[in-house]
C-alpha cells in the first residue's frame, strides 16, 4: 500500500521575522536565511525549525525589527543569478569582506571611520587602475561605514566569546586568572583570562573585560565573575 506523503508547507511572510526568505530550486520552494544565505531543506519550512536556526546561528539579531530583514531579503534576491538557487561568488565575498576589513581596523587600533574615509577610496583607486572601472562598481556597495565596522567588530567579538564559552563548558576543568587595571579615565577594569583543556591540549584565552563600577573589593570582583558565568549558562 502506498504511503501517504505529508503535504509540503508553503512559505509564509511571517518567516521573514525569523530571518528567512524563500527560494525555488528545481521547482521546489525552500527557506533561505537572509543572514548567512544558507538554504535549508523543504522539510525545514516550519516555524520552530527556522527559529532554531536563527537563535543558534544569529542570536545577535534577535532585537531587529522586520524592516531590517526585509532589506536583507531584497539584497539576497538581487544577488541571485537565476532560479536554481545559485548565488554569485562575488556576493558571498561581499558579505565576508566587511568582516575582514573591520578585523584589520580593530587590530590596527584605528578609528572606525577610516574604513569609509580612507580604506574604501584607496581600494577603488587600486581596482580602477589595475582592473578597470567596471570592477569599481562592485566596491561601491561594500558596507564599511563607521557604524557597520563597529557592528562587525561586536559580532566577531561575540562569536569568539561564544566559542570560548562552549569550549570551557566541554572542558573537564578550567582555571581563571583575574587581573585588575586602570584605564585612562582612572576607571578600574577587571580582566579575566581562562585556561582549559580542548582537544587534549591546554588553551589560554582572554574571556572578558568589565569595569568595576563602584569599589574593587573581593565581593565586587566575585559578583562580576558570578554574573558572567550565570548569564552564559554555566552550571
Amino acid at each position: 500500500m502506498a504511503t501517504k506523503r505529508a503535504p509540503k508547507r508553503a512559505y509564509s511572510d511571517d518567516y521573514l521575522k525569523l530571518g528567512f526568505a524563500s527560494i525555488v530550486i528545481e521547482g521546489i520552494e525552500k527557506p533561505q536565511s537572509v543572514m548567512c544565505l544558507k538554504v535549508l531543506s523543504a522539510e525545514s519550512m516550519k516555524p520552530f525549525q527556522l527559529k532554531r536556526h536563527f537563535e543558534k546561528e544569529h542570536p545577535t539579531y534577535n532585537d531587529r525589527d522586520v524592516s531590517f530583514f526585509q532589506r536583507q531579503s531584497q539584497s539576497v534576491k538581487k544577488s541571485r543569478l537565476d532560479t536554481t538557487g545559485q548565488t554569485a561568488i562575488t556576493i558571498i565575498a561581499a558579505v565576508e569582506a566587511p568582516y575582514v576589513v573591520s578585523l584589520r581596523i580593530s587590530k590596527s587600533k584605528k578609528p572606525h571611520t577610516i574604513g569609509e574615509e580612507l580604506v574604501l577610496p584607496c581600494m577603488k583607486d587600486i581596482v580602477r587602475i589595475m582592473i578597470g572601472a567596471d570592477a569599481v562598481k562592485k566596491l561601491s556597495s561594500l558596507p564599511i561605514s563607521d557604524n557597520t565596522v563597529q557592528r562587525r567588530i561586536q559580532e566577531m567579538s561575540e562569536d569568539i566569546k561564544n566559542q570560548v564559552v562552549e569550549q570551557i563548558k566541554q572542558s573537564p576543568i578550567f582555571v581563571l586568572q583575574l587581573d585588575e587595571s586602570t584605564d585612562v579615565s582612572s576607571c578600574a577594569q577587571l580582566m579575566i583570562y581562562v585556561r582549559y583543556i580542548h582537544d587534549s591540549n591546554f588553551k589560554e584565552e582572554f574571556l572578558f573585560c568589565q569595569p568595576l563600577d563602584s569599589q574593587t573589593r573581593g565581593i565586587d570582583v566575585f559578583n562580576k565573575v558570578d554574573t558572567f558565568f550565570v548569564k552564559e549558562g554555566f552550571d
